[in-house]
Parts: C-alpha cells; structure tokens; sequence
C-alpha cells in the first residue's frame, strides 16, 4: 500500500505475537471450514457411474446455478463473482466480529489474490466496500458499506429461491 508504513515492533500498537495467533486462529478456521465442504461433497458411490461423470454433472449443475444468480443479480448490477465476494466477505465478518483482510476472502472464495484485489477495488469505486490498512500495513482491511449490506439483504429471498430450484 502506497504511503503505509508498518509500525516498528517495539511500538505499543504492533503486537508480533497477537498477531500471529491471530493468523493461526484465521489458517485454523478456514482448515476447519474446508474440511466440512468436503464432508458436504461426498456422496455415496452409485454403482455403474464413473466419478468422472459425477463431477461433471456437479460441475455443469453449479454452471447453471451460477447463471440464476447472475439473473438475480443483473438488476443490482453486480456480476457473480462481486456478489460471491460481497458475500464471502459478510459471512466472514459475521463469524470474525471483525473487518476482515482480501486474503481471508480470496481463501474463501478459492480465487487467487490478484483477483480478489481487482474486484475488491471496483467494489469500493461503487461505495460497496471500504478498506483500510491492516495494523501492520501489509494487507487491506474490507469493511461492507451500509449501502452492500442493503443489497445483500434484498438479493438474499431471490438467490436463495434460484438455489433451491431444481437444475
């Protein structure tokens, strides 16, 4: 971040070690979190299907649900990748009482870095996000403006009426 210095670590406010538990207790989460999507994914075995095949019809379901959100979504002119960040990053909020860093979301969503960096900066241009500095000055902080969390709300009964319809 340009003009951000990271505060020496003998200042009061710069704690290494807080800051590491912190991060711990964040990688901890998410471990904990990815381990329950991959409890959700397994399915029994059908016999005579190829799990290939499996895949695939999950890949070309998510396809399809992917574009009823977009649907959704087209009114409020956000594109499911920003909505799917807006989100990502409201649920995260919720659960850390806390801003939250692009890292957390861009581990989240499964998108790399640079990507959520990019959406994230058209977010704030369209007052859906603020963010600041982190207290070392390595990262953004990602707040949701009130105007995000209006969205969010109203776009919630319509995508989750897209995804409880059949594919």
């Amino acid at each position: 971040m340009p003009g951000k210095k990271a505060p020496c670590s003998s200042s009061p406010l710069f704690d290494r070690d807080e800051e590491r538990r912190w991060r711990a207790e964040r990688r901890a989460g998410e471990e904990l979190r990815a381990r329950e999507e991959r409890r959700w994914l397994e399915k029994p075995a059908i016999v005579g299907l190829r799990a290939t095949e499996l895949r695939k019809a999950e890949w070309f379901s998510a396809m399809r649900w992917r574009r009823r959100v977009e649907a959704a979504c087209a009114d409020s002119r956000l594109s499911f990748t920003q909505w799917l960040l807006l989100h990502a990053a409201q649920r995260l909020i919720e659960e850390t009482k806390d801003a939250v860093i692009q890292a957390q979301i861009a581990a989240r969503v499964e998108l790399d870095q640079t990507t959520v960096s990019q959406m994230v900066r058209r977010l704030e241009e369209r007052r859906l996000v603020s963010r600041g500095g982190d207290m070392t000055g390595k990262a953004w902080r990602v707040y949701l403006t009130d105007e995000a969390t209006r969205l969010l709300r109203e776009l919630d009964d319509p995508i989750e009426a897209t995804s409880v319809t059949a594919p």
